[in-house]
């Protein structure tokens, strides 16, 4: 019945605020449709403002806006009234806003083109009504638009409502007082809410001229019908009371003669036995009813407890024992470090600890150590969580390093559990030392690479350049003997000083000392250059190498001697592992912000367990193949490193016995000064 009440008053509500609306259509309706309206837009005269549009005819509409507009939408008219002051003022900037842009209210297409609605203003909400102004006959054509407007204020509200009783709140969408989804799509524009148990609220949910949320109209309805069964009941529960009181007495009664003197006697029993823990002890109560019952089921519970009690003295026997076994020295203690219990373990190291004969953990441990394990005990107690204090701790010529792992349980009760690292420590210390060690020896290693090389280039360059001397008949020609001979000389040495240079790289880049000249190269020149070097190892094998590159004048920022390099190994590998007749292409790609260089064989191939040994310097896959090609193992080695000197990769897909393709991927742009810095 209240619901049914707060849905009339609600909807009361809305026929109101509805019929007001009505109310300021038809005073517009009449003032579009006057002739005098229609001259007025066409001449402005200002005679029809002075005898129509004056404070009166404001008051006693009553009206708060009134515009007229012509055909074009230009205002001919257009007045706010001032309630307080009893005045007429100029248009706010507000509404000139609004009739520039609601066109389809200030521009009617035709006659009957009549609208009206709700909008929200700064100033509050009005109820505007837009007509388009014709003549009383309906001859001539549409001249202008009627905007009509009037503030829905609380005198408006107080005037609607009258004596109906019904009370109207305007809230915005935003107020907090509406329920969550009250402008949900698909919700219903008039609805009820229980407030509390006294009020019921009905809200009419009030959309502007555009459909956008303008306010929310908000009733009350008293419930009175819940109020008075809520006495009813109160007063109903109070007799119910005082008939249970009395029987409640009368119940007492005859269960203290017959129930609680034996649970009395029965509860004295159970706390005997339980004083004095003898679970061997049984209950004697007489009777055939549900207390003797008890009696039976305590006895039996009492024979499962003593079973209990016995395995509980042997788990502690053994805890006992585990704990004296176990190497770590366990203390329980409160937040202050007073120790409650401790075992005894007989570890070598730690017995001398476990040994010391003190009450309290701060008072054995150095001053240090004290303060950091106090501070952390104090952390663990506060945060239940599991706390790590490490220390150095003495004991006579001895030096102990210890990690406790605190930890909180119960309300006040600390467990610490305490290691002794000092063998693990020294072990830490002797791989250190190893590793420094192993490090110092790396970089003698790297040097010596380094001057042997360079000692090695000197002579090496000697003989080549002699051997070339010989071979051009600058001091005289030679047989054809002395010419193979000479010939395998400077073969060779240029063999041994390829490999010195190779070493040489590794050693540099090993020792970090190796720099990049960056520069633009431009991709199909160094492709070109690369495939002219290698095209004589290529001929004597009958090898076709073809050049694919995806993008002409392409360029990239990189070392061009690096690059023909890693590219030239890459190649030269292709060809010593291709047998003849075979295929070899190299080329280029784009692949978003890298570009890939990619050579790519018909050759023995590669098991996919070798793939990863390929790069490792001075490592070479061991097969027949390999052997009879030769080789040092660090043509890989070095592609691999370059390219990451570049800030690229290297991958490598390869099946056995159908051919390789090594893919280097470098980014297209690569700042020079980070580059330099790296590796510096």
């Amino acid at each position: 019945m209240e619901q049914q009440q707060a849905v009339k008053d609600a909807n009361g509500m809305r026929g109101f605020i509805e019929s007001d609306l009505k109310s300021l259509e038809a005073v517009n309706l009449d003032y579009a449709m006057w002739d005098d309206s229609y001259e007025f837009i066409l001449s402005h005269d200002e005679e029809y403002v002075r005898s129509n549009m004056v404070v009166d005819t404001f008051a006693i509409i009553p009206l708060d806006l009134v515009v007229y507009l012509d055909s074009s939408g230009d205002v001919v008219y257009g007045s706010t009234f001032d309630e307080q002051n009893n005045e007429l003022k100029p248009l706010s900037g507000d509404i000139l806003e609004f009739l520039s842009f609601s066109n389809c209210l200030t521009s009617p297409a035709d006659a009957n083109c009549s609208t009206s609605g709700f909008l929200n203003l700064p100033e509050g909400l009005l109820l505007i009504s837009s007509c388009p102004i014709t003549k009383s006959n309906g001859d001539g054509p549409v001249c202008g638009t009627l905007f009509m407007g009037r503030f829905l204020d609380s005198d408006e509200l107080s005037y609607l409502t009258g004596d109906s009783g019904i009370s109207i709140e305007l809230l915005p969408p935003t107020d907090p007082q509406l329920p969550p989804g009250t402008w949900d799509e698909g919700s219903s524009d008039v609805f009820i809410e229980s407030v509390d148990e006294d009020v019921l609220a009905g809200y009419y949910l009030i959309h502007d001229v555009f459909g956008a949320p303008a306010m929310a109209a908000k009733t009350t309805t008293p419930r009175s019908i819940t109020k008075q069964g809520s006495e009813t009941l109160y007063y109903f529960i109070l007799a119910l009371l005082f008939v249970g009181v009395v029987f409640g007495f009368l119940l007492m009664f005859f269960l203290d003669k017959t129930v609680l003197r034996r649970i009395s006697i029965l509860s004295e029993d159970v706390q005997y036995i339980g004083m004095g823990k003898d679970f061997s002890s049984r209950l004697h109560m007489l009777g055939d009813d549900e207390l003797s019952y008890l009696s039976d089921c305590i006895n039996s519970m009492l024979q499962q407890l003593e079973g209990t009690h016995k395995d509980i003295l042997k788990h502690k026997a053994k805890d006992s024992a585990i704990l004296k076994a176990i190497p770590v020295l366990i203390i329980q203690m409160k937040p202050d470090g007073t120790i409650l219990h401790r075992n005894y373990p007989q570890n070598d190291d730690l017995f001398l600890l476990s040994s010391l004969d003190v009450n309290n953990i701060y008072d054995v441990l150095p001053e240090d150590a004290a303060k950091l394990a106090r501070r952390r005990m104090q952390d663990v107690v506060r945060s239940k969580e599991i706390g790590v204090v490490e220390y150095n701790f003495p004991v006579g010529d001895r030096m102990f390093n210890l990690e406790s792992r605190i930890l909180a349980y119960g309300e006040e009760d600390v467990l610490a559990i305490i290691t002794d690292n000092s063998h693990r420590k020294a072990a830490e210390y002797a791989l250190i030392q190893a590793k420094l060690e192993a490090e110092a020896a790396s970089r003698t290693k790297s040097e010596f690479l380094a001057n042997m090389s360079h000692e090695l280039r000197t002579p090496l360059n000697s003989v080549l350049g002699f051997s070339d001397v010989m071979l051009s008949g600058t001091f005289g020609e030679l047989n054809e003997k002395q010419k193979k001979y000479v010939c395998n000389i400077y073969d060779s040495g240029s063999h041994l000083l390829g490999i010195v240079n190779d070493l040489l790289d590794i050693s540099k880049v090993e020792a970090g000392t190796i720099h990049l000249s960056y520069e633009r190269v431009v991709v199909c020149d160094v492709i070109r250059n690369v495939r002219s070097l290698i095209a004589p190892l290529a001929t004597k094998k009958n090898l076709s190498v073809t050049v694919s590159v995806d993008l002409e004048d392409v360029s990239i920022n990189a070392d061009r001697g690096k690059l023909i390099q890693i590219l030239n190994n890459l190649v030269g590998n292709a060809v010593k592992f291709t047998p003849d007749n075979g295929n070899i292409t190299l080329g280029a790609k784009k692949s978003g912000e890298y570009l890939d260089f990619f050579v790519k064989d018909t050759g023995i191939g590669i098991a996919q367990e070798d793939i990863g040994r390929l790069f490792m310097p001075f490592v070479q896959i061991d097969s027949s193949t390999t052997r009879e090609v030769g080789g040092t193992g660090l043509g890989l080695s070095l592609v691999k490193k370059f390219v990451e000197l570049h800030g690229g990769y290297v991958q490598v897909e390869s099946t056995e016995g159908e051919g390789s393709t090594f893919t280097v991927s470098l980014p297209f742009e690569r700042d020079v000064s980070t580059s330099l810095n790296e590796q510096s």
